[in-house]
């Protein structure tokens, strides 16, 4: 089936309009620090409202296969992005910090057990309990955000992306969706809603598309592969909540310039989509609405 060349614009015309006017609402009321903050969550359901809003008006509507889950590539879409930014962002912290300061909690005191914050309200635990807290404090977290980022990939990926590959091949979609998405992020990058302590918001504008062009193509390359909308929500979902995780355990970094941390976790995520780009089939699937 043919795709309407203007749809993909519209699109993403209206997904950018909104980023901005929510930016705008957030960045003039104070920043990361407005009594308005709350609403930045409401940027992940943006590109859903933009595929409804094109549904509505040019009749194109994305069919997504919600049974559809290859189980395969659930370990991939967990742990493949997370992995690589602990692997580059620790080393670079121990680096540039001289050593790794964990949370002076994670030591066992003299009893033997670990005095969590009161913050927490874990508690006294011991080893066990420990580990058993923070791994479903990582699941429960998972489960939040991807279905949080299942909005933004109804709009990027199951509704964009085949428009794009339909006309110009799966390849070169992947790349093209990857930096519409990558730059959609800069408004909120500059309003505060995407606030990175230590930089300041135009350096995070600066940098921070590079690291998520790389998601968008490894994201990208996951739909695919899969036209699975639970893969790549997991995918989404799992950097998002994952692909920091350690530092939330870590004391405050004192690195002079932390937007060297957010360098070092995008670069090697775009290097595995560039790898993953070369052993994607350059075809131009048919486009399935209803």
């Amino acid at each position: 089936m043919q795709t309407n060349a203007i749809g993909p614009l519209v699109f993403v015309s209206i997904a950018y309009a909104l980023s901005i006017a929510l930016s705008l609402l957030i960045g003039l009321t104070g920043g990361h620090e407005s009594h308005l903050i709350g609403l930045g969550y409401l940027s992940m359901f943006l590109p859903t409202a933009a595929v409804v809003i094109v549904s509505i008006t040019m009749h194109e509507t994305p069919r997504i296969d919600w049974t559809r889950l290859p189980v395969k590539y659930v370990p991939l879409a967990l742990f493949l992005m997370p992995l690589a930014m602990h692997a580059a962002m620790l080393s670079t912290a121990a680096v540039l910090d001289g050593s790794l300061r964990w949370q002076p909690w994670l030591t066992p005191q003299a009893d033997g057990l670990y005095h969590t914050p009161a913050e927490r309200g874990w508690g006294e635990l011991t080893a066990g309990g420990l580990a058993g807290r923070i791994v479903l404090n990582a699941l429960v977290g998972l489960m939040i955000v991807s279905i949080l980022a299942l909005f933004e990939e109804i709009g990027w990926r199951a509704w964009l992306l085949p428009r794009l590959a339909a006309r110009m091949g799966a390849r070169r979609a992947i790349v093209v969706g990857a930096i519409f998405w990558a730059y959609w992020h800069v408004p909120f990058a500059l309003s505060g809603i995407q606030y990175v302590g230590g930089i300041s918001a135009a350096r995070t504008a600066i940098v921070m598309p590079l690291g998520i062009a790389g998601v968008g193509i490894i994201i990208g390359w996951l739909w695919m592969r899969t036209e699975s909308i639970w893969i790549v929500a997991l995918a989404h979902g799992a950097l998002n909540n994952w692909g920091q995780y350690a530092f939330k355990y870590l004391q405050d970094t004192t690195v002079a310039r932390p937007e060297l941390l957010l360098v070092a976790g995008g670069l090697p995520i775009l290097i595995i989509g560039i790898v993953l780009l070369r052993i994607t089939p350059d075809t131009k699937p048919l486009i399935r609405c209803f």
